[in-house]
């Protein structure tokens, strides 16, 4: 008596005449996945993006507590700490361009086409 091959699955007794299905068939289409609820969709963050979420947060804080940003002090206004970053930025942005342009091209110069070539290697991987 033979065993039926263990790459087979048994036949099943819907009716049809369909061919037994493969088990392990990797190339067959997964059937479609539920859509996920909005609200899982807009803030459901993995590990990783909750870690780099806080290192944002701590960032964005050195940045205002450079800045002296009190919000809780007596003298705050609002309109003159809005007009004092919009001055601060463009001075920053500013002096970015005047000193960082030369290592930011160097450093493009190794860094682009790597990330060029990692993106096409990873292509057939991306979904």
């Amino acid at each position: 008596m033979t065993e039926p091959s263990p790459t087979l699955a048994p036949a099943e007794s819907d009716g049809t005449n369909t061919p037994p299905r493969r088990r392990w068939a990797f190339w067959r289409r997964r059937p479609s996945k539920e859509k996920r609820p909005v609200l899982i969709r807009l803030f459901g963050l993995s590990i990783w993006g909750t870690f780099k979420l806080i290192l944002i947060c701590i960032l964005v804080g050195f940045v205002m507590l450079a800045m002296q940003f009190d919000p809780a002090s007596p003298t705050f206004n609002a309109q003159a700490a809005v007009s004092e970053f919009a001055q601060n930025t463009v001075a920053t942005a500013r002096w970015a361009v005047t000193n960082f342009w030369k290592p930011a091209l160097t450093g493009a110069t190794i860094v682009l086409p790597i990330w060029v070539l990692w993106r096409l290697l990873s292509l057939p991987f991306r979904r």
